[in-house]
C-alpha cells in the first residue's frame, strides 16, 4: 500500500471517529431527554402537588415525598449510568473483563436475557494511548451487539465471548433470536448500530461476519497490530 492510500485510509478513518462521535452525542442527548429530564419535570410537578396537601392531608403529603425521594434516587442512578457510559473509568481499576461484565448487567437490568459470557482477563502489552483506544473501541463493539440483540432478537439468551488468539482478538456475540436480513437491515435507520459496529472494526483494522439464520452470531477479529515488542 504506497502512501497516498495510508493517508486516504488515515483520513477516512477520521471521518469515521468523529460521526460515531457525533452519533453517541445525539443518542446520549436523547436517552438524557427521554428519562432523566421527563423524570425530572415530572417530580418537580409532585414537589408542587404535595406542597399543596402538607396543610390539608400531611400523611398524604409524606406519602408523596417519599415517592419523590426514590424516584430521585432512580434518576441519580440513571445519570450516573450515563456518565458511565461516557468513559467507563472502570477500565482503570477493574480492567476489561470486570468492565464488560458491568455493563452487561447494567443494560441487561431487568434480566429479561440470560447472557453467558466467556471473556479472558487479557493483558494488553502497549502504550496507554494505543491501550485506550482499543479497550474503548472493543467496550462499545460489544456494548453495541448486545443492545441490538436485547432490542431486535426477540430471543431470550446471548452468549458473549472474547479471546485472546495470539495474533489477533476474537469476540463473538451470538443470540438465540429470530435473526434477520444483513442487506436489509443496513437499510434501516433502526438497524444503525449495524453500520456503527463495523466502523469501529473498520477503525482497529478488523474483521466482522454475520450469521443471521438461525438467530444472530457475530464474529469479529481484531489484529494485534497495534502491540509493541
Amino acid at each position: 500500500m504506497n502512501e497516498m492510500e495510508d493517508s486516504f485510509l488515515l483520513h477516512v478513518k477520521q471521518l469515521s471517529v468523529l460521526e460515531i462521535q457525533e452519533k453517541e452525542r445525539q443518542r446520549i442527548a436523547r436517552d438524557l431527554h427521554d428519562t432523566s429530564l421527563q423524570n425530572l419535570t415530572h417530580l418537580i410537578h409532585k414537589v408542587e402537588l404535595s406542597s399543596l396537601y402538607i396543610d390539608q392531608d400531611p400523611v398524604k403529603a409524606k406519602l408523596e415525598l417519599a415517592t419523590v425521594g426514590k424516584n430521585l434516587r432512580k434518576v441519580i442512578e440513571d445519570i450516573r449510568n450515563s456518565i458511565f457510559d461516557l468513559r467507563p473509568m472502570s477500565f482503570d481499576d477493574l480492567g476489561l473483563k470486570e468492565t464488560i461484565e458491568k455493563m452487561l448487567l447494567l443494560i441487561n437490568q431487568d434480566k429479561q436475557f440470560k447472557i453467558l459470557t466467556d471473556i479472558e482477563n487479557i493483558e494488553f502489552n502497549i502504550s496507554d494511548s494505543k491501550k485506550e483506544i482499543l479497550l474503548i473501541t472493543i467496550y462499545r463493539i460489544i456494548q453495541e451487539c448486545v443492545q441490538n440483540s436485547i432490542k431486535h432478537s426477540k430471543g431470550n439468551e446471548i452468549r458473549v465471548s472474547f479471546k485472546d488468539k495470539k495474533s489477533s482478538y476474537e469476540i463473538e456475540i451470538q443470540d438465540n433470536g429470530i435473526g434477520f436480513d444483513v442487506d436489509e437491515a443496513f437499510k434501516k435507520e433502526k438497524h444503525f448500530g449495524l453500520s456503527v459496529i463495523k466502523e469501529r472494526v473498520f477503525l482497529l483494522n478488523g474483521r466482522i461476519s454475520m450469521d443471521t439464520k438461525n438467530g444472530t452470531l457475530i464474529k469479529i477479529e481484531i489484529p494485534q497490530m497495534m502491540e509493541e515488542n
